[in-house]
């Protein structure tokens, strides 16, 4: 925009004597914008990089918090994957993600720099609306209170409604072996009266982290659904992931693009409900259906 004002300047101004060493300071500020603009994708992807994670897998998860919470650790601890952890301050410099293994399908963790650190500002917003699900990670101590609300208070900038499409927050208190914090822990989770789903957890330990697993399946809201050929077994190593409330005719067009359009009619399995049930495009599955499209 910079580089169309200026050109269109030059193009309009008079040219004489007067107004040469203004052309020449225009002229040069182009150029000098011109070569920004070429360098600027580079130094975009490089921040990207740094700041942006792609989504992959059935889900989202950030994981925030503050310094020596214990996030890495936890993602660590979730994923099977190492990342970088230590018992200073802000160990961690920019989003990481791993993947998690949830029975037949993988979720996506992000680890990110901890809430205080001067870049927070880049990738907080954006990364905040665009999970899946956030997991706020607190360390157990005397101060779970003050930590909750003030890591709330800046998620809920960027997260108009908490109970509304988004709504997917688990609180995750670490440490769980520091034991004479424990009454801090009952007191938290009281004041907390259900409103937060909460798992409190020791990733060193590795207490509850099978059961973190769960809610964080459970807390993303998806539906698993595999796929049969006509006279086949099912693919059960392979499943396709909806969101929940997710219709046959959604499914269809995951397996093809072009499934949705040729549809002629399914049949679904279910346990205990259904065996080979034709069913219709707007059928809403549910978690393990298995179902065969007919073109």
């Amino acid at each position: 925009e910079k580089i169309g004002a200026i050109e269109k300047m030059l193009a309009i101004i008079p040219h004489h004597k007067g107004t040469d060493k203004l052309i020449g300071s225009l002229r040069a500020k182009v150029a000098k914008l011109k070569e920004e603009k070429e360098r600027r994708p580079q130094a975009q992807k490089k921040t990207d990089a740094l700041y942006n994670v792609k989504k992959e897998g059935a889900g989202q998860v950030l994981c925030i918090g503050f310094p020596n919470s214990g996030k890495s650790s936890l993602v660590s601890a979730l994923s099977g994957e190492p990342l970088e952890t230590g018992d200073y301050p802000y160990t961690t410099r920019a989003l990481q993600q791993r993947m998690m293994r949830y029975e037949d399908i993988l979720i996506q963790l992000v680890d990110t720099p901890a809430i205080g650190e001067e870049h927070v500002h880049i990738w907080f917003g954006n990364m905040v609306r665009k999970a899946d699900l956030v997991l706020i990670v607190l360390s157990l101590s005397d101060a779970l209170d003050v930590e909750y609300e003030l890591v709330m208070e800046d998620v809920k900038k960027h997260l108009t409604g908490l109970e509304g499409e988004h709504g997917a927050i688990v609180a995750v208190v670490n440490k769980l072996d520091l034991t004479g914090y424990a009454k801090h822990l009952e007191e938290f989770e009281g004041r907390l009266g259900g409103s937060v789903q909460l798992m409190p957890v020791s990733a060193m330990n590795d207490v509850n982290i099978l059961q973190l697993k769960e809610l964080i399946f459970r807390a993303l809201k998806v539906v698993r659904v595999y796929s049969k050929l006509p006279g086949k077994k099912p693919d059960l190593a392979t499943p396709f992931v909806l969101k929940k409330g997710g219709t046959l005719i959604e499914c269809a067009g995951r397996i093809h693009k072009d499934f949705s359009e040729k549809l002629r009619y399914a049949k679904l399995w279910r346990k205990g409900k259904y065996d080979g049930m034709m069913v219709s495009r707007d059928f809403v599955l549910e978690d393990k259906d298995v179902i065969e499209l007919h073109i």
